[in-house]
């Protein structure tokens, strides 16, 4: 997805919400870091998960920190682990286990703090029962349905810590229907991004048949494909994308099949796939 003009006041106030959470005192700094590369890099006719990457390298290094969501990554992950035996209930309670449980993962996606003013963990245990009742804007879950069988290859890229823990159960359901599937982790503490470190301090690696890292710092997952990410990309026979930034950064790149599931948080990641800005999209790319 390119950036659109509407990114930069977002970008932007993403830097200041991350630098106020570590210490208010280096906001100046990081603000300035970032604002310097926007200037530089800043275009509509490139990618906005690599630019964006650019302006929080420069951000955490201005701020002299490695995981400034550190606290609010467990704060979201003990919100959604109190609602979990409650979701796990919606889904196996449906009559559409598969469906239910995709609901159930992209209603987690709201877990993305900094965005848009959403900056309370409990937001998604006090809007759940809404969100789950969503109808599916795009709903492409019967053809992925359709492409699953015995020892069908998944490559299953994470998005935020706490929707995380609601991942584990559309993951059963790919593996009941005979799928194997890898997980994907951030290589590097990125944004509210689940890393290996994350995966395992709440067991997520041990409900994946497999678990590797994008290998590097990156919003979404890294401009060009290397060494055992490179590796399963290519032997995947399904891609599943979780979250608005791997959307974005993956939406142009021409891999496929890819299902794209994500709340549309903003506008100009509504309008890149078709819908309205807080609708929920199940979206396969073919």
């Amino acid at each position: 997805m390119n950036m659109d003009p509407e990114c930069v006041p977002c970008l932007l106030g993403r830097v200041l919400y991350q630098a106020n959470l570590c210490n208010p005192e280096c906001a100046p700094n990081a603000m300035k870091s970032a604002l310097s590369v926007l200037a530089a890099e800043f275009s509509n006719q490139r990618n906005s998960a690599a630019i964006a990457t650019k302006v929080h390298r420069a951000a955490y290094d201005a701020m002299g920190v490695s995981d400034p969501y550190a606290e609010i990554k467990l704060q979201a992950e003990n919100v959604a682990l109190s609602i979990f035996d409650k979701a796990a209930n919606f889904v196996y309670g449906s009559s559409d286990t598969l469906e239910a449980a995709v609901r159930v993962s992209i209603a987690g996606n709201i877990m993305d703090f900094g965005v848009q003013g959403l900056d309370d963990p409990e937001e998604l245990a006090k809007k759940f029962n809404v969100l789950v009742s969503q109808p599916l804007a795009v709903n492409d879950v019967p053809t992925l349905r359709n492409m699953i069988s015995q020892n069908t290859e998944i490559l299953y890229f994470l998005d935020n810590c706490g929707e995380d823990v609601l991942d584990v159960l559309l993951i059963h359901e790919l593996q009941s229907l005979g799928a194997n599937v890898t997980g994907v982790v951030k290589g590097e503490p990125i944004l509210t991004d689940v890393t290996l470190d994350d995966a395992v301090r709440i067991g997520l690696d041990k409900e994946f048949d497999n678990i590797i890292t994008t290998g590097t710092f990156a919003v979404g997952v890294p401009y060009e494909f290397r060494g055992e990410l490179k590796q399963a990309v290519d032997s995947a026979d399904i891609i599943i994308s979780k979250g608005m930034g791997n959307f974005e950064a993956m939406s142009d790149s021409g891999i496929s099949p890819i299902m794209y599931l994500f709340r549309a948080k903003c506008s100009p990641v509504a309008k890149a796939a078709g819908v309205c800005k807080n609708d929920n999209v199940a979206k396969l790319m073919h």
